[in-house]
């Protein structure tokens, strides 16, 4: 049996409806507005299994259908509600009519209520319609930490790596390497930090792009420009733990608590002097979901990390948290090398579209030993909303996750 929409069954209905044997057979389903409609994060509702009967003995039956994965299987107890029974006894007397002893009425399933926004949504998964590798797109409230789009590919995704994935994030870093070194006071936006197309650390030589170099310039410039030598030499004034500390005071690592499963990330401490000068740009054992970095955008943006939000009813059970307030005379410049990405750095083909200023960071994260094979990410804001791009092989930026970021951000107009 195939189950299909009304729209893409009427698109062949004429190829096969003389087809021996077939029966078309119409009926109404609870449906998302499309087939992709946050399909991972939703999950589905199927045919329970001979492993759900195994890992639930008694609890369900073989005609049952239940939740899978997602919602659908984090709140299956609630949505599905609880079927009646009734105990009945065949006995003698009053002409052996059957009596019954004990019974329990059915229960209705209660709904669940998200924050997703219908709008963000299609937006984002139509951004991401046409990738054929693993994609990702999640977008948060700067306001109050409330996930309004969670998008993954291809067609919606079987798995939800908008939360789930855990992959190194590239130049986004340089996001979190930034704040770190000016926390601790070691750089200015406008100090000089040379850019050599070529740094060594600890026995290993680091390179930018396409082994491009911009000589001394000052240090928003590397950012705009995603400077890996930069960032590499820029290591030892974060120390052995410099990164990680600011990457908790944005959230990651936290405990996102949304009531299914999301990976906050993982970042590199410590380590070698490669090590460390690795994962200043986002290339050493650091990992993060397009979630995690989506909630660290938005502390930026607004100056504090906010607890991401998903299911309001039924009431999380401990309320969202915030973080510290961060450092204004940090925070502040680094939102204006966010701002110069877009007007003068990587990420220029966002400067026209519409709904007010982009700012952001592009990201190319290589995944193994060979340059040529690498993710392509994008995290940035505009106005209240801040969103990560996740694009699995995706290779430059520039063609792999910034096109996804302006067809999302034109679809919300």
């Amino acid at each position: 049996m195939v189950t299909l929409r009304r729209e893409a069954y009427e698109q062949i209905e004429s190829q096969i409806v003389n087809l021996p044997g077939l029966s078309a057979v119409e009926s109404n389903l609870d449906l998302a507005p499309t087939r992709e409609f946050a399909r991972a994060l939703l999950g589905s509702v199927s045919a329970v299994t001979k492993e759900d009967i195994d890992k639930n003995p008694g609890k369900y039956t073989a005609d049952d259908r239940i939740g899978h994965g997602g919602l659908q299987g984090a709140f299956d107890d609630r949505l599905r509600g609880k079927p009646g029974q009734a105990v009945v006894v065949s006995r003698g007397g009053e002409a052996g009519k059957p009596v019954e002893v004990f019974r329990t009425d059915p229960a209705p399933g209660e709904s669940i209520r998200t924050t997703l926004d219908q709008r963000v949504q299609n937006a984002a998964d139509a951004a991401l319609r046409g990738i054929p590798t693993v994609s990702a797109l999640v977008a948060v409230r700067l306001s109050d930490g409330a996930v309004v789009a969670a998008a993954n590919g291809p067609d919606g995704g079987s798995f939800n790596a908008a939360f789930e994935a855990k992959v190194p994030p590239g130049s986004t870093f340089k996001m979190v390497s930034a704040l770190g070194v000016l926390d601790r006071g070691e750089v200015r936006a406008d100090s000089i930090v040379d850019c050599p197309a070529r740094f060594a650390a600890g026995g290993r030589e680091f390179r930018n792009s396409k082994g491009f170099s911009l000589g001394a310039v000052p240090f928003h410039v590397d950012f705009a420009e995603s400077c890996n030598t930069a960032f590499a030499a820029l290591a030892p004034q974060l120390g052995p733990d410099g990164l990680a500390q600011a990457g908790r005071s944005i959230g990651l690592e936290a405990d996102f608590g949304l009531g299914l499963d999301a990976f906050s990330g993982k970042i590199s401490t410590g380590g070698s002097e490669a090590e460390r000068a690795a994962a200043a740009f986002g290339q050493g054992t650091t990992v993060v979901s397009p979630l995690a970095m989506a909630s660290a955008t938005a502390a930026v943006a607004s100056g504090q990390w906010r607890q991401p939000t998903l299911v309001v009813e039924p009431a999380p059970a401990k309320p969202a948290v915030t973080g510290p307030q961060l450092r204004p005379d940090s925070v502040r410049p680094l939102r204006e090398m966010m701002r110069e990405v877009v007007t003068d750095g990587t990420a220029t083909a966002l400067q026209d579209v519409p709904g007010g200023p982009v700012s952001g960071k592009t990201g190319t994260a290589e995944f193994d030993n060979n340059p040529q094979n690498a993710h392509a990410w994008w995290i940035g804001w505009q106005g209240d909303l801040a969103f990560a791009v996740f694009v699995e092989k995706g290779g430059q930026s520039s063609t792999g996750s910034v096109p996804v970021a302006e067809r999302f951000l034109r679809a919300l107009r």
